[in-house]
């Protein structure tokens, strides 16, 4: 059987979120199935060491609509050694022509409603996509509890499967040009809105109002740029505080390793995720997170996290205040954070996944 896997437009430059998450999968799969065939659609080539095993890249259009057109030329064509029986894709890609004889598994990080900015075509569309798969996958439980409401589909149809996270611990004892950063609170991800970098902003201006004097810093690592990123700067000249936060832009894997261990705490007081890999990154090298009362944040993190309002500037600016100066929830944090991150693996993500395609060529 051929296993096709769409890893597309999230490619391995600059890899982030779920082009991690896509390319932690499909390299699982392949060291750990030896029964199947797997093809890996990318928009560019990719690294031959990827490709060990029994797996073929093979390079289609990024575009969305370019996808579909590429897979239909393919089924008019009759090259089927170009297309899968079972294809893995990341939602919002949608397979709007694919043979029937194809069995899809569309793994859905969050719910996102888009239909009112497409004029509602795009959520008739991704409807079809989800009565079409055979099995739906998800990382929590709130998205896998938002989805079976949304698209009122069986419940046994939409598997909740935890995601790994990075082992940033190989990176340890490499040189970093961020050595000097010292008990930071730390943000991992895109500044973008529903990231909170606003109210996690706020949050630090009123811990720096209470402890004027603390060198404590808050740093972001990733990407930013734009409106919004102007909005947060507004505010940072306009409380002078400048030098005391700092915007790193996309991280390599030693400098971030770098900027974990030396943390304070990790804020990561989102508005809306499908998973929150930095939450168990933090927590797996002793970091003490902050994190959302929201799902999924609240359900990873669990009671190892300080959990708060992510729209309550006050309650961040005292997790903060907890984290760094309560000794003994502090270590408290880190001892619970260290057992939880041991929960989840892509190892284990691989292996529940395969269970799930083995089942499908079992049924054929």
């Amino acid at each position: 059987m051929k296993v096709g896997i769409v890893i597309a437009p999230y490619e391995e430059k600059n890899a982030s979120g779920i082009a991690h998450c896509i390319l932690n999968q499909a390299a699982g799969l392949i060291k750990k199935d030896t029964e199947n065939e797997y093809l890996l659609y990318t928009s560019t080539p990719i690294a031959p060491h990827r490709l060990e095993g029994s797996a073929r890249n093979i390079v289609v259009p990024s575009s969305f609509i370019g996808k579909n057109v590429w897979f239909l030329s393919m089924y008019l064509l009759r090259r089927k050694d170009m297309l899968p029986d079972v294809l893995l894709f990341n939602m919002p890609l949608l397979p709007l022509v694919l043979p029937s004889s194809i069995k899809t598994i569309p793994i859905y990080y969050e719910l996102q409603a888009y239909g009112e900015a497409f004029g509602g075509v795009y959520e008739q569309v991704r409807r079809l996509a989800v009565k079409r798969a055979v099995r739906i996958i998800t990382p929590s439980d709130g998205p896998r509890k938002d989805i079976i409401e949304h698209f009122e589909v069986e419940p046994e149809k939409v598997v909740r499967i935890y995601l790994g996270f990075q082992d940033l611990k190989a990176y340890a004892g490499k040189s970093s040009v961020y050595g000097t950063y010292r008990d930071h609170f730390l943000f991992v991800g895109k500044v973008k809105f529903k990231k909170n970098v606003h109210n996690i902003l706020e949050g630090f201006i009123l811990f720096k109002k209470k402890h004027p004097n603390s060198p404590h810093k808050l740093v972001l690592a990733g990407d930013y740029g734009g409106e919004y990123h102007a909005l947060l700067q507004k505010s940072i000249a306009e409380e002078r505080i400048t030098e005391k936060v700092v915007f790193l832009g996309y991280m390599v894997k030693e400098d971030l390793y770098t900027l974990y261990v030396h943390a304070g705490a990790l804020m990561f007081c989102t508005l809306q995720e499908g998973f929150g890999m930095p939450i168990i990154e933090a927590m797996d090298l002793g970091v003490p997170v902050i994190t959302s009362n929201r799902a999924p944040m609240d359900e990873v993190g669990g009671e190892a996290a300080f959990i708060v309002d992510p729209e309550s500037p006050k309650e961040i600016a005292q997790a903060m205040e907890t984290a760094i100066f309560d000794e003994d929830k502090r270590s408290e944090a880190i001892r619970r954070g260290k057992e939880r991150a041991k929960l989840f693996s892509w190892e284990k993500h691989t292996s529940e996944l395969l269970d799930i395609i083995r089942s499908l060529t079992d049924s054929k």
